[in-house]
């Protein structure tokens, strides 16, 4: 289930009157938890952020981001020894799967097994009644809230042939296009947008011109 972060309450029960045995936290209040880390995990990633501000993913993205964090959530509650199975590799995998078809990016750098790794270690904190990091992510969470929230610049990279260039006349382009214009950029991540939809020409063996757009969704 997804997780809206202004009505979560991430204050732990206070302790027990009396200096009590505390009590271990219920299945419930440990779910709440480990869904709204999921939640503030996603809610940092930096292309995900991209997607949401430019609705790559259509005029619904900041909603998809929402069922993205629910299922993300439902994967860990309806996979079998889940700890033991989904493990970074397996839900970095599925993580970027998701990107690629709901949200249209293609990330390329680190990032995803970076998100990866941190849910399952929160699943685990979670699971041990260690809420303490789930608190202080909604804090910090709270406080870019606050300040109005933080944009992500970044400098987009079009889909083109299949044929690679060399890493030095990619270089070279990019030095060209930096001269031209200068784009202001926050800790880019990269990553590559799906191509807009488009008509290319194709020239076929026989030096016929034939229109082709891209594929329909």
């Amino acid at each position: 289930m997804a997780t809206n972060l202004r009505n979560s309450n991430s204050t732990n029960p206070k302790p027990a009157p009396g200096g009590g045995v505390t009590l271990p936290p219920s299945q419930e209040k440990i779910q709440q938890k480990f869904d709204l880390s999921i939640a503030l995990t996603l809610s940092t990633w930096p292309a995900l952020t991209l997607s949401v501000q430019n609705s790559w993913g259509g005029p619904n993205t900041a909603e998809k981001r929402d069922w993205f964090a629910g299922a993300i959530s439902d994967l860990f509650a309806s996979t079998p020894n889940a700890e033991t199975v989904i493990d970074v590799e397996y839900l970095e995998e599925f993580l970027l799967q998701v990107m690629n078809d709901e949200f249209e990016v293609n990330v390329e750098d680190e990032s995803g097994a970076e998100v990866a790794a941190k849910v399952v270690g929160l699943r685990k904190l979670c699971l041990q009644g260690d809420f303490d990091m789930v608190d202080e992510m909604y804090e910090k969470w709270r406080e870019r809230q606050a300040r109005g929230g933080e944009k992500v610049s970044f400098k987009q990279m079009q889909g083109g042939d299949e044929d690679e260039e060399s890493e030095s006349d990619e270089e070279e382009e990019y030095e060209d296009e930096d001269e031209d214009e200068d784009v202001e950029m926050v800790e880019a991540p990269e990553l590559v947008k799906a191509p807009e939809e488009k008509i290319v020409p194709k020239v076929d063996e026989e030096g016929f011109t034939e229109v082709v757009g891209k594929k329909g969704r």
